[in-house]
């Protein structure tokens, strides 16, 4: 998005103060005041902190509670098991956490993805967009989160997709997550993709579909698409990402579910709310255009969705979701250290809200959009 860090001297000497040590790092004399912001506590022994600190590396988890009024299965509290994944970003140097909560099987646990908030609302409202065009897309609940009564600041939980997506779909299939910088030389997708389920070593399916993207011919790529990728869903999933400029290979970062037919499912990106044109850069997704039928679908949806006036129009929802999580965001935002200054908070939403509120005239006003639209 091109968000702006001001005050470099500051971010510099941060850096190299937060670089120094691996440990985390809150605020246990901070109690700030949060407003409707749900809390997430999450309490480890010494020895597990250790763990949790080489998790990122080593791997592994550690063992851990948690309580508070958070989102769903967390709302509850319990014991559950909490691994790193990482840092958010160079210029914010928050750590992302995997979250299992305990099962009598362990391959049954729920996983939440709890993220520092770095966008602060872009991804959350990308999700929403998805889940109202009718994709199975996880909600992002906003938390102000603390580990063993220190305050770690502003995360969003993410339900992490699982075998679920079988029942949503009445289907027994398999999930991939696609982590490709170039899908079409990204063969055999095992070197870079993650297989989510079933717990096997077989990317028959996943290849297969990689392999006839980039290597049939039109004539034979339309009819195997037409039979074999649920293009409606496909549709859905394109529209929201044309419209809010997701570029999804810059890291490409979506997950491919391969059930009776194959769909896409979004994930989050490093690239949103770009003036971008027609059918992303991905061998799949501009290859869906070859086939009249996909158009179609293209076509009918992006007009309801964002075009046409009406009650299937999900622009002014997504502009009242944005006001409802600036509520919320709001307290957090003014007292969170790690984003340096308040101007970041502020810029983003500036831009989001800029970004609706001409995107739909920008498409409008585009000799590409509209050449597609007349065809």
């Amino acid at each position: 998005m091109g968000y702006k860090y001001s005050g470099p001297a500051l971010i510099l000497l941060s850096l190299l103060l937060l670089a120094s040590c691996g440990e985390f790092i809150g605020f246990d004399t901070l109690t700030p005041h949060m407003g409707d912001l749900s809390v997430l506590k999450i309490y480890l022994a010494d020895d597990e902190v250790d763990i949790l600190n080489d998790s990122m590396t080593v791997g592994g988890y550690a063992s851990c509670s948690y309580k508070g009024d958070a989102y769903g299965g967390l709302d509850k509290g319990g014991g559950a098991q909490i691994r790193m994944r990482g840092y958010t970003s160079r210029f914010v140097p928050k750590k992302n956490f995997t979250l299992a909560i305990d099962q009598d099987d362990e391959d049954d646990a729920e996983k939440f993805a709890i993220d520092a908030g770095n966008p602060w609302a872009s991804f959350n409202i990308v999700m929403r967009a998805y889940s109202l065009v009718g994709l199975p897309a996880p909600e992002l609940f906003p938390v102000a989160l603390y580990m063993n009564d220190e305050y770690l600041g502003y995360y969003n939980i993410i339900s992490i997709y699982d075998e679920d997506v079988d029942d949503i779909y009445g289907e027994e299939g398999e999930l991939y997550k696609i982590r490709f910088h170039d899908i079409g030389n990204g063969i055999p997708a095992e070197e870079d993709c993650e297989k989510k389920y079933p717990n096997d070593d077989d990317y028959s399916s996943l290849n297969l579909f990689l392999v006839y993207a980039e290597h049939l011919a039109t004539e034979d790529w339309v009819p195997w698409i037409e039979e074999n990728v649920d293009l409606e869903s496909v549709a859905s999933y394109m529209v929201v990402r044309d419209f809010l400029g997701i570029s999804d290979t810059s890291m490409t970062n979506f997950y491919i579910y391969a059930g009776d037919k194959y769909r896409i499912l979004p994930w989050d990106n490093d690239r949103l709310y770009e003036y971008g044109g027609i059918g992303g850069n991905n061998v799949i997704t501009k290859r869906m255009f070859e086939s009249k039928a996909f158009q179609g679908y293209y076509r009918d949806q992006f007009n309801k969705y964002f075009l046409e006036l009406g009650e299937a129009n999900i622009i002014k929802k997504l502009c009242d979701y944005k006001e409802e999580l600036e509520v919320l965001l709001e307290p957090a935002a003014e007292i969170d250290v790690f984003y340096m200054d308040y101007d970041s908070y502020t810029y983003e939403m500036e831009y989001i809200d800029t970004f609706l509120n001409v995107r739909a005239a920008n498409i409008l006003s585009d000799s590409s959009w509209a050449d597609f639209f007349n065809e």
